[in-house]
């Protein structure tokens, strides 16, 4: 964690359900403190860190013991309500009272109403997450069957929010299945503030998609991986360098599609369902004609 800390001012830190490593000092010191209350592409699931995974250095983190399988509950056991959520956010308030307050959920059929009381609690950041995430550690059924496609979602939540008046006092970030330029583009336009993304980045580091992430020593590649012998493949300069291309390139892109539409900033696309299509068949008939 001390290498990190010249990073501070641009670290989130996720309390999630197993409070693996979640300590005082470290609340203290990030700008932004999310709960991890679901994920899309695993709702209704824990997460799990096979033993082989939980190294010297992961057990030194999470501050655990070597080689034991790890499980993270689903869901806090001490959150069942939203005051008991805003009992969580008190906490973090009285550890750092600069931190803003996120809250990470995924997307069932009333995630307008999850996003609503999350604002009520206090949260400061909704981050909504759709079932269509990389994640190599779920089950398929999990993830194609529970969550709602983030599209749906977002339209979902941004229009409560705004039909509730309080959508200017909240941040509505979401992620789950975008991959490009023109995925962040179009969750905008249904009405995020801005997005997460992990997929892209983890393929421009050399991920292959194998699906192996959780089993056995992991990542093939050296990316997502515990093992000390195969994380020495990841030439930490080379992915740097890949990294910083795949934003330039998503930048020029954005900027490409904003020019189109006669906007001059990312904001004013934010809600601008107007500009986008659903390119079924009735519009391809009309095409023809």
């Amino acid at each position: 964690m001390e290498r990190m800390r010249p990073y501070d001012d641009h670290v989130i830190t996720q309390v999630a359900t197993g409070l693996f490593g979640v300590r005082e000092e470290t609340i203290q010191r990030v700008p932004i403190v999310e709960f991890k209350y679901a994920q899309g592409a695993k709702p209704g699931l824990g997460g799990h860190l096979l033993g082989d995974k939980n190294t010297v250095s992961v057990a030194r983190m999470r501050e655990a013991v070597l080689g034991i399988s790890l499980f993270s509950p689903f869901p806090f056991h001490s959150v069942y309500s939203i005051e008991d959520h805003m009992k969580h956010i008190d906490w973090i308030k009285h550890i750092n009272k600069r931190a803003l307050i996120a809250s990470k959920v995924s997307t069932p059929t009333d995630v307008d109403m999850v996003a609503v009381g999350s604002y009520a609690a206090g949260t400061h950041i909704v981050h909504i997450d759709g079932g269509y995430g990389g994640t190599g550690a779920a089950p398929n059924i999990a993830k194609k069957n529970i969550a709602m496609p983030i599209e749906y979602a977002i339209d979902k939540v941004h229009g409560f929010l705004e039909a509730e008046g309080v959508r200017d006092e909240i941040t509505l970030i979401a992620s789950g299945g975008i991959r490009t330029a023109h995925d962040i583009a179009k969750a905008i336009a249904l009405g995020a503030d801005g997005v997460v993304v992990g997929t892209s980045e983890l393929v421009a580091l050399g991920c292959v998609r194998c699906t192996r992430c959780e089993s056995g020593r992991g990542c093939p590649r050296g990316i997502a991986t515990t093992d000390p012998v195969l994380s020495k493949k990841m030439d930490i300069e080379w992915g740097t360098q890949r990294i910083i291309n795949l934003y330039n390139a998503w930048h020029k892109e954005l900027i490409g599609i904003l020019q189109k539409f006669g906007l001059s900033s990312v904001g004013q696309l934010r809600g601008r369902t107007d500009l986008l299509m659903h390119l079924d068949y009735s519009n391809d008939v009309e095409a023809k004609r």
